[in-house]
C-alpha cells in the first residue's frame, strides 16, 4: 500500500527535491517526515515554522525549483504566515505542506482546529486540501502552480486520516508551463521610443535575477550603453564593476537626479511589490517589460511588455538600430558617476559626530575587502539593511539575498542557513540588527546543530533604528524602541557558536578574517555609531513630512 504522504513525497523526490525543511508535530506532519527519510532525503529541522518556510524559499530561489516546508497541525501552521508572506511577495516558488486534524476530529471539535486553507489563501497563489484520490494530481498542479509566472507559494493542506490512507501513485511529470513570448508589436514599440528618445536609464528587477534573463539583460545594456540600476533584489544581474552599472534603486531621492537627466526609464523585471515604481514623478517618458502584470496597468508606462522576458529582451535587440548608432558615450558615464556620488553622499551621511565607534557603512566595506567575490550576502530588514544594500557590491546573481523592499525581520538568517546547504563550497555572510538577532536566536541553534560554517555579523546600536528615525522625524517621544544590551558572544557560546564583539575597524577586520576560515557558526557583534541613520534615510527617500 502505497499511502497518501508517501505519494506526495515521491512526486517529490522524483522532481529532484533534495531537502525539505519543517517543524515536528502532530498529525499528518510525522507521516511526511518518515516519508521524507524513507526516500532519503534530507528533512532539515528547524525550530520556527516561519524560519522553515524562509529557509524552503531560499532554496527555491536558488535552485530555480520549488522549495518545500512541512507545517505541523494548528498554531504550527499559523506561524508559518510570515515566512510563506514573503515568498508571496518575493516571487519565490514554494510547497508548503501543512498537517491539520483528521476530518473525523473536525466533528468532535477538536483542541487545534484551525481552518489552514482560510489562513493562508490570502498570501499564496492556491491554497487547497489533499484528498487520497486526488494526491497525485495535487502535487503536480501545485509543483506546476508554483513556478508559474509569477512564482509563489502554493498551500497543501493534508489531513491527518488521509494521509495514512492509501493512495494511488502514478509516474507524474514535474514542470511548468512555457512562458509565451511578448507581443512583437508591442516590443516594436518600445524599440521606436527608445531609439527616438536616446538617453535612456534601465531599472533592472527581480524578474531579471535568472541567470538566462541576467545575460539577456547584459547585452541589452551595453547595446544601448544605458547607465543601469538595479533594486536590491536584483542586485548582481549586472556586476557592479561593470562601467554602466549606476547602483541600486531605492524608489526615492538618491536616484532622482540621474532619472530626471533621462529621456526615459526602462523598467526591466521591476515587480510593483519590491520598490516604488520610477514613475513620471521623475519626469521622464516610462517603458515596461515584465513576464507578468500585477494591475492593469501598474506603472503608468508609455508602452508596456509582458511575456518571456529572455525572448522579450532578445526581440527587442533585433529592433533597435546597431550599438554604434547611439554615439551616447558622455551619456554612457552617468552610470559611474551617479554610482560614486551616491555612495559618497551616502557615507559622509553615516560619518556622524561623536564618533569612537564603527560607522555602519564600515562595517559593510571591510566586509566586502575581506569575503571572496563569491560570497553569498543575506541581509535582514532596518536601517543596517539599506546600508548593507548600498555598500555590498554584488558581482552575480542570486548573491544578494534580502526581502521585497528589504522589509523582512529575521529572514538573513535563515536565508543563509538556506544558501550554505544550497551551495556549501561558497561562504554565507550574513546582516542583521540586533533585534533580528534576538528573533533569530533559536535558528542559531539550527546552525549549530547543522555545524554550518556561515558568518553573522550584528549591528549593535541597542535599538530598533528604523522605528526610531521616524519618531525623531514626527517629534515623538522615543518610546518602544529602545532594547537591552546583551552579551552575544556569552550567547553565541551558549548556543554552540562562535563569539567576538568588536569597536573599531581593525579588531572588525581581524574578526572576519578568522571567522571565513572556521568551522563553525560565528557572530560577530559590531558596536556602531547610529547617528548617521537619520541622514542616511533622508538621502535615500527624502525627508519625510509630519
Amino acid at each position: 500500500m502505497t499511502t497518501t504522504a508517501e505519494t506526495v513525497v515521491g512526486f517529490l523526490a522524483n522532481s529532484g527535491v533534495r531537502r525539505i525543511y519543517g517543524v515536528a508535530g502532530e498529525g499528518s506532519s510525522l507521516d511526511l517526515i518518515e516519508a521524507v527519510r524513507a526516500c532519503r532525503m534530507h528533512f532539515v529541522a528547524v525550530q520556527q515554522a516561519e524560519a522553515a518556510a524562509i529557509m524552503a524559499a531560499t532554496g527555491g530561489d536558488l535552485t530555480g525549483k520549488p522549495g518545500v516546508c512541512i507545517a505541523s497541525v494548528g498554531s504550527g501552521a499559523a506561524g508559518a504566515v510570515p515566512g510563506v508572506r514573503h515568498a508571496y511577495l518575493d516571487r519565490l516558488p514554494l510547497v508548503l505542506i501543512s498537517g491539520c486534524q483528521a476530518r473525523t476530529g473536525e466533528r468532535m471539535g477538536w483542541r487545534q482546529r484551525l481552518e489552514n486553507t482560510r489562513i493562508f489563501r490570502s498570501i499564496t497563489k492556491k491554497s487547497v486540501t489533499i484528498t487520497r484520490a486526488r494526491a497525485e494530481r495535487l502535487i503536480a498542479w501545485a509543483w506546476a502552480e508554483a513556478m508559474g509566472a509569477p512564482p509563489g507559494p502554493v498551500h497543501l493542506d493534508l489531513p491527518a486520516d488521509e494521509a495514512a490512507g492509501s493512495a494511488r501513485r502514478r509516474a507524474l511529470p514535474a514542470g511548468c508551463r512555457r512562458r509565451d513570448a511578448p507581443s512583437p508589436s508591442a516590443i516594436r514599440m518600445i524599440a521606436r521610443l527608445l531609439a527616438r528618445s536616446g538617453r535612456a536609464v534601465i531599472v533592472a528587477g527581480l524578474g531579471c535575477r535568472d541567470p538566462g534573463a541576467a545575460a539577456a539583460l547584459r547585452e541589452l545594456v551595453e547595446h544601448l550603453g544605458a547607465p543601469t540600476l538595479t533594486t536590491p533584489r536584483a542586485k548582481g544581474v549586472i556586476p557592479e564593476d561593470h562601467p554602466l552599472a549606476a547602483g541600486v534603486f531605492f524608489g526615492g531621492k538618491l536616484e532622482a537626479d540621474l532619472l530626471n537627466q533621462a529621456d526615459c526609464v526602462l523598467a526591466i523585471g521591476l515587480d510593483p511589490d519590491e520598490t516604488p515604481p520610477p514613475g513620471r514623478r521623475f519626469g521622464s517618458m516610462l517603458l515596461t517589460i515584465a513576464e507578468y502584470r500585477n494591475t492593469p496597468n501598474a506603472f503608468d508606462s508609455e508602452a508596456e511588455a509582458v511575456g518571456d522576458l529572455i525572448d522579450g529582451l532578445a526581440i527587442l535587440r533585433e529592433n533597435l538600430p546597431p550599438a554604434g548608432v547611439w554615439s551616447l558615450a558622455a551619456w554612457s558615464r552617468q552610470g559611474v558617476t551617479h554610482r560614486s556620488r551616491s555612495k559618497n553622499l551616502l557615507a559622509e551621511a553615516c560619518r556622524a559626530p561623536g564618533g569612537g565607534t564603527l560607522a555602519p557603512n564600515r562595517v559593510v566595506e571591510i566586509a566586502r575587502e575581506v569575503f571572496p567575490k563569491t560570497t553569498l550576502a543575506t541581509t535582514g530588514t532596518g536601517a543596517h539593511a539599506l546600508v548593507a544594500a548600498a555598500f555590498w557590491e554584488t558581482y552575480e546573481p542570486k548573491s544578494f539575498l534580502c526581502s521585497a523592499n528589504l522589509g523582512g525581520v529575521g529572514y538573513a538568517l535563515p536565508a543563509a542557513i538556506a544558501a550554505k546547504l544550497e551551495a556549501p563550497n561558497r561562504p554565507v555572510l550574513a546582516f542583521m540588527g540586533d533585534n533580528g538577532f534576538l528573533l533569530n536566536l533559536p535558528e542559531v541553534a539550527t546552525a549549530t546543530r547543522l555545524e554550518s560554517p556561515l558568518v553573522m555579523v550584528v549591528f549593535v546600536d541597542d535599538a530598533l533604528s528604523l522605528p526610531r528615525v521616524a519618531q525623531e522625524q514626527k517629534r515623538y517621544a522615543p518610546l518602544g524602541v529602545a532594547l537591552n544590551s546583551m552579551d552575544i558572544p556569552k550567547i553565541a557560546e551558549g548556543l554552540g557558536a562562535l563569539g567576538t564583539a568588536v569597536e573599531d575597524e581593525a579588531g572588525l577586520r581581524m574578526a572576519l578574517t578568522d571567522a571565513l576560515h572556521t568551522t563553525k557558526p560565528a557572530i560577530i557583534a559590531a558596536r556602531v555609531n547610529p547617528r548617521g541613520y537619520r541622514r542616511m534615510l533622508e538621502r535615500i527617500r527624502g525627508r519625510v513630512e509630519r
